[in-house]
């Protein structure tokens, strides 16, 4: 398997994984611009939330370019160390956490979106943390090339298949902070517009679901590895 894949590191230069693995970096980056949006929000800097959403927007943009250039240049046939489809898979994966942290940021953005004070801190910590296992995924998928060096077994497989568990086990930490803002806004609710607090559980639920398409890209990364 080593041979292999010299052979394959030859043919494609450095890394056959090397559009993947910029398109991940790009999907993490667009999510932790969420951290400033919504302390920018809480604040009422709303010169500063445009500013963001803009950001947020346009690296999502390049995340687009970026997916459309990978699946437009991967190769075809066995020169592959891993089956094109599952790589293909894998940046679909990755580009929801971009498309996602864009919709959060439109809705911010969009509606003049801010949690009550009450909530303010969980709400910083969730997406720091969801921001965060977007950039872990990052560095699971830039362990691909070590993966191949290694034959995809060994010490290199042992971790970041514990990376992979550490994705999975903050992912479950945010669910619970998710439980925790939901019982503070419940208690809160009948104070505040009803429309405004059904676009808060909306964007609390996004904010998690950005958590949860991060681990699905470990979990595909994991399934390469059971192959």
């Amino acid at each position: 398997m080593a041979q292999v894949a010299a052979y394959i590191s030859n043919v494609f230069g450095r890394s056959p994984f090397g559009g993947l693995q910029i398109h991940a970096k790009g999907c993490a980056k667009t999510a932790r611009e969420l951290i400033p949006l919504f302390d920018a929000a809480n604040d009422a800097r709303w010169e500063d939330v445009d500013q963001l959403y803009q950001q947020i927007a346009d690296l999502e943009n390049q995340a687009d370019d970026q997916k459309r250039l990978v699946r437009s240049t991967l190769p075809r046939g066995f020169f592959l160390p891993v089956a094109r489809a599952d790589l293909l898979d894998l940046v679909g994966r990755q580009d929801k956490i971009a498309n996602r942290s864009r919709d959060i940021a439109g809705l911010v953005h969009g509606r003049r979106l801010q949690f009550p004070v009450e909530v303010q801190p969980k709400i910083a910590a969730l997406v720091s943390a969801s921001a965060e296992i977007c950039s872990q995924v990052g560095d699971v998928v830039s362990m691909l090339d070590e993966l191949m060096e290694s034959g995809f077994k060994g010490i290199v497989r042992a971790r970041v298949l514990q990376m992979i568990d550490d994705v999975e086990r903050k992912e479950h930490e945010a669910d619970g902070v998710v439980v925790e803002i939901r019982s503070k806004l419940f208690l809160i609710e009948n104070d505040l517009p009803a429309v405004h607090v059904m676009f808060l559980y909306a964007a609390l639920d996004e904010i998690a679901g950005l958590a949860d398409d991060a681990e699905r890209v470990a979990h595909r990364v994991q399934m390469m590895l059971a192959r």
